[in-house]
């Protein structure tokens, strides 16, 4: 879980950075992900779980009035999505199964989240069992560090659609900016330094371009870069990011991004809008959750709603798609409530008068 963890870590520490563009002749290991630690659970509580998942449908039924977003390239993208880091494998299809049960429509994974697998088998059976078809869908993916040069782009993208049984991703983004030397380790070191590719983010574009001719991905998009990394491709690049991925929340509100993307058509998807109050306290900043902030738990008592529910909305308002993730059919049905209602400007000014640019997540090397 620590890899995983330190992973999600580093993406947001290296915005904000480029790396060399120098030519690489080394043909790479193929690469593989190592699956984070689960904490253990006693077989009543792991049953007690499955119980739970299971009977989220029959418990709250079927949230059917789901709100999109229409992407620069004409695709619909359902403004809620349920993330997927650091579910625990062994729950997996039975989470991924209520969600899409309850009514999501939209699933955020990445190749680094080593979950791949469970994933795409929990999609598949809810598909089996008629619950939705495959269009009714849209897999979201993300595209590793260590497979920017351009040749590895495909194989990469390939690999991740054989692991989950899928034909195409819908959205498929660069994970973060940096590039990391070719090989089986996601995060390669020696001693404690980083190995950086002499390929960038740019060599990968071109790949991710590709991608789109070939019919493995309907859009393509990037995570955790900034304008002018965006810029950067808009000048070199023939396909524009349709979605810029980034941590967004009251305390860091990214109001300069979200107005660059906004004024060249880049929809924002917004991630750690809770908080990541679950995360380990040596894996993130030390102050407190937005979701307990007091304003926070103000606005959302006077507006007769959950602080969870008034952070999802407050994206929602501001043109976002939102990831969150939940570990409970009782907590994914309360999150798919937030497209029920709305904000006024005054609560949404509220909430932007939070910022301090405070992130969440921190790298500690």
């Amino acid at each position: 879980m620590k890899l995983v963890l330190l992973v999600l870590c580093l993406c947001v520490f290296l915005i904000g950075k480029a790396s060399s563009s120098h030519i690489q002749t080394t043909t790479p290991r193929s690469s593989t992900t190592k699956k984070p630690n689960m904490p253990v659970i006693s077989e009543e509580d792991y049953l007690k779980r499955i119980e739970e998942l299971t009977s989220g449908k029959t418990k709250y039924g079927r949230y059917e009035k789901m709100s999109y977003l229409a992407l620069a390239d004409g695709s619909k993208m359902p403004v809620l999505a349920a993330g997927t880091a650091l579910l625990d494998p062994r729950l997996i299809k039975y989470q991924i199964g209520a969600a899409i049960d309850l009514g999501y429509r939209a699933i955020d994974t990445a190749y680094i989240y080593g979950n791949e697998k469970e994933v795409g088998e929990a999609i598949q059976a809810k598909i089996d069992d008629g619950t939705v078809r495959r269009e009714d869908l849209y897999i979201m993916s993300k595209l590793w560090s260590t497979f920017h040069r351009t040749d590895l782009v495909e194989q990469a993208c390939r690999a991740s659609l054989e692991k989950m049984g899928l034909e195409y991703f819908d959205l498929y983004m660069i994970h973060n900016p940096m590039s990391f030397k070719e090989g089986s380790d996601p995060i390669p070191k020696i001693a404690t330094v980083l190995q950086y590719s002499q390929h960038d983010y740019l060599d990968a574009w071109y790949g991710m371009e590709d991608l789109v001719n070939k019919g493995l991905v309907r859009s393509i998009g990037v995570s955790n870069f900034n304008s002018q990394q965006i810029q950067r491709i808009l000048d070199k690049g023939r396909l524009k990011p349709m979605v810029n991925q980034v941590e967004c929340h009251p305390y860091l509100t990214q109001e300069r991004l979200d107005n660059f993307c906004a004024e060249r058509n880049i929809t924002l998807s917004a991630y750690g809008v809770l908080g990541s109050k679950g995360t380990p306290a040596d894996m993130k900043s030390s102050f407190t959750p937005v979701i307990d902030d007091a304003l926070v738990k103000v606005i959302a008592s006077g507006s007769a709603v959950s602080p969870a529910q008034l952070l999802i909305r407050y994206q929602i308002e501001r043109g976002h798609n939102v990831v969150v993730k939940a570990s409970s059919a009782a907590h994914m049905w309360d999150n798919l409530q937030a497209l029920s209602f709305n904000l006024d400007k005054l609560q949404v000014n509220a909430l932007n008068a939070l910022n301090t640019n405070k992130r969440t997540f921190t790298f500690k090397g």
